[in-house]
């Protein structure tokens, strides 16, 4: 085993995973407007999206098939609509619920399954079918991690997940502390803001390219 080849690995994917984006920004979203369980159930769907979609990825590598970019360009327009909708349903959801604040302070806000919670998660993780392309040009880049091409993938596949999970549930987590539990409704917006602009700019670009 290549030591060196795995620990940049790890320090690569580490750096990717950390930046905010759509999934942290969903992940973080959740967590400080609903808690830590629905931010959890949130990060599995993500995972599980992102498995498919390494799976569907090492298929292309090893050679099993390829998959149309018209295909590609079709679905990632109609995931930067549904981030943008996540986004854009939340912030009318927490105006809706100021109101409810307002007259009947004691009333349950706004109430949320960890079934959509998850939903959510894969729905945005799955929606970027780009991520294929992107898997494909990078696991090759690490790909003699040892002598064996599958035992290789196999590694990039788990150390991939667990650091996606490790990293997304220390996000939600951290959201948990009182200091970002007094900001909670801001940290909230932002982050739906956050997710329109991904969605807005996403569309941009894909239509421009």
């Amino acid at each position: 085993m290549n030591l060196e080849i795995l620990f940049a690995y790890i320090f690569a994917v580490v750096l990717l995973i950390i930046t905010p984006g759509p999934v942290v920004a969903l992940v973080i979203r959740n967590a400080s407007k609903y808690g830590f369980r629905f931010a959890l159930a949130t990060s599995i769907g993500t995972n599980l999206a992102s498995l498919i979609l390494i799976s569907l990825s090492i298929a292309i590598i090893l050679g099993a098939f390829s998959i149309s970019p018209a295909f590609l360009s079709a679905i990632s327009i109609f995931g930067c609509i549904f981030i943008f909708y996540l986004g854009f349903k939340s912030l009318l959801n927490l105006k809706h619920n100021n109101h409810i604040q307002e007259s009947i302070p004691s009333q349950t806000i706004h109430k949320k399954s960890l079934k959509s919670s998850f939903f959510e998660g894969f729905g945005i993780a799955i929606s970027n079918p780009k991520d294929i392309v992107f898997f494909v040009a990078f696991f090759p880049q690490f790909i003699h991690i040892s002598s064996s091409i599958y035992l290789s993938l196999a590694m990039l596949v788990v150390v991939w997940i667990l650091l996606d999970f490790g990293i997304l549930i220390s996000y939600s987590l951290l959201m948990q502390k009182s200091i970002f539990l007094r900001f909670n409704k801001a940290i909230s917006v932002i982050s739906d803001i956050v997710l329109m602009l991904v969605g807005i700019l996403g569309l941009i670009y894909i239509l421009n390219h």
